[in-house]
């Protein structure tokens, strides 16, 4: 029966990442065909065949050596093996940790999954974190290159001059494109290959527009400013809402969380209380139900806080 409630655990926390991809499925569908389309208008206007891949417009990209190295950007963290070793091997000591204390090696289950929840929760909020910080530079940053633009810098040293005074998180993406642009590659596409892990709507639509730009002419500082003000706007109506829903989102960790901790907390404290739960049968059957019961409750709140 332990056995069972372990793979329970584990299938329900790969249930949870899947139901998390399939949400974002179809707005990454919808913006995979806006570029698309997009990409085509400005080949068929400009009468210019289609951009390159970026391994032959410029210099060939490292490839990823771990594919947790998107998400570690994504949230600021180091790329490579040694973060990823350094987490697992403390989720590891944890749980041997716990289980010690509790009295029985079935808690190990339960407690990585606690743990995975603990740290995806933390990526989460990293990633979450620096998107912010990146669309609130934006703004500033763009109106830097409609200066230097408007004084007659062209708009692709007028992009590298205004990068340079960008603090970070976005000074790592704009350092990519401009490594990318001194290989050889066009700034539309550099832009658009270091951004890609961050996954960014604003900077996808700066790619279109830089890419507009290149190809066809115009006065693209004019797009820009608009751009800018638009993102400065945005920023501040999303400043709004996150102070108007705080309470009810907050209520909604509170409420998933606590019995987690409480359970946690109280194990560890009184290992005698809850030895039975994994030793006896009925002990087992409250806990996987508790363990459902508790699935079911968060994701209820989870749709409530997203609905917001």
């Amino acid at each position: 029966m332990i056995l069972t409630l372990a793979l329970l655990s584990m299938v329900s926390l790969l249930m949870a990442g899947a139901v998390e991809l399939w949400w974002g499925s179809t707005a990454r569908q919808q913006r995979r065909r806006s570029a698309e389309f997009i990409e085509r208008s400005l080949a068929s206007r400009a009468h210019v065949a289609p951009p390159l891949p970026a391994v032959a417009a410029g210099k060939p990209m490292r490839s990823q050596a771990l594919p947790t190295d998107s998400l570690f950007l994504r949230a600021g963290l180091p790329t490579g093996w040694r973060l990823p070793v350094q987490l697992a091997m403390l989720g590891l000591g944890l749980a041997w940790l716990g289980a010690w204390r509790i009295g029985t090696l079935w808690a190990m289950p339960v407690l990585l999954v606690a743990y995975s929840l603990l740290v995806w929760l933390w990526l989460r909020g990293r990633i979450e974190k620096q998107r912010r910080q990146m669309i609130h530079q934006l703004p500033d940053f763009l109106d830097g290159v409609v200066r230097l633009a408007t004084i007659g810098n062209s708009l692709p040293m007028a992009f590298q001059t205004a990068s340079s005074t960008v603090p970070l998180p976005l000074r790592s993406v704009l350092d990519r494109t401009m490594v990318s642009v001194r290989s050889g590659m066009d700034l539309d596409q550099a832009l658009q290959l270091a951004s890609q892990p961050y996954r960014l709507e604003a900077l996808q639509l700066l790619q279109v527009v830089l890419g507009t730009a290149v190809r066809i002419g115009g006065r693209a500082d004019h797009i820009v400013q608009r751009m800018s003000d638009f993102m400065r706007d945005l920023d501040q109506a999303q400043h709004e809402l996150r102070a108007i829903t705080a309470e009810t989102r907050m209520s909604a960790w509170v409420l998933g969380l606590l019995p987690v901790a409480v359970a946690i907390i109280l194990s560890l404290l009184n290992p005698a209380f809850f030895h039975p739960m994994f030793t006896e049968s009925l002990g087992r059957k409250i806990l996987l139900i508790a363990l459902v019961m508790e699935l079911f409750g968060g994701f209820l709140l989870y749709r409530l806080a997203k609905s917001l």
